[in-house]
């Protein structure tokens, strides 16, 4: 249990005081592609994501208590904490960016994170089945799936590159995520996963 308002955490069976070095590698080792996936989520391109998850990993350091290692959850959920008041810090800062982040974002990604990738899980699984399932695609499949989601290029944009019409372009990427959606779901259930 997280216990007192003051801290949010508490002293005791399931948190230590001050992390050592060995500790940290472990938290590292464990999570720093989770949060790492994370902050690119909330909207960090990859050298920011970058220098966000190193802070994170900073600031979990010199914070005197944490939740116990062994706790894989408790400790995910810990630095995502962590992760998501530091990117909502680099927001701030960041005047300039082309998309600007509040709290209410971040809350609701938050939430769609949890609900869509943690399930039951720490969201290795679903990711693992969406990376296989991408795989199964041919490379034009895969190319239409880029330029929407990697590019961000709108459909308009895309029909005159694909020589198609909107509406086709609009069809297509229906039916890709519905695919892909239908093969997660199938490897997930084969898995005992969700």
């Amino acid at each position: 249990m997280w216990g007192n308002r003051r801290t949010g955490l508490h002293r005791g069976p399931g948190a230590v005081v001050s992390m050592d070095t060995d500790t940290l590698d472990i938290l590292v080792r464990a999570h720093q592609a989770a949060i790492y996936r994370y902050v690119r989520y909330m909207g960090a391109d990859a050298a920011v994501a970058d220098d966000l998850v190193q802070d994170t990993f900073l600031t979990a350091f010199k914070i005197r208590k944490y939740p116990d290692p062994s706790d894989t959850r408790g400790c995910a959920a810990w630095l995502r904490a962590i992760a998501r008041n530091i990117f909502l810090r680099h927001c701030r800062r960041e005047k300039n960016r082309r998309v600007i982040a509040d709290s209410e974002y971040v809350e609701q990604a938050e939430a769609v994170w949890a609900g869509t990738f943690l399930r039951d899980g720490d969201g290795f699984e679903y990711l693992e089945a969406l990376r296989e399932c991408l795989e199964l695609l041919s490379e034009k499949q895969r190319h239409v799936l880029n330029m929407r989601y990697a590019e961000k290029r709108g459909r308009g944009e895309m029909a005159d590159l694909l020589k198609m019409t909107e509406n086709g372009v609009k069809a297509l990427l229906r039916r890709l995520r519905s695919a892909l959606g239908d093969c997660v779901e199938r490897r997930l259930a084969a898995e005992g996963v969700g």
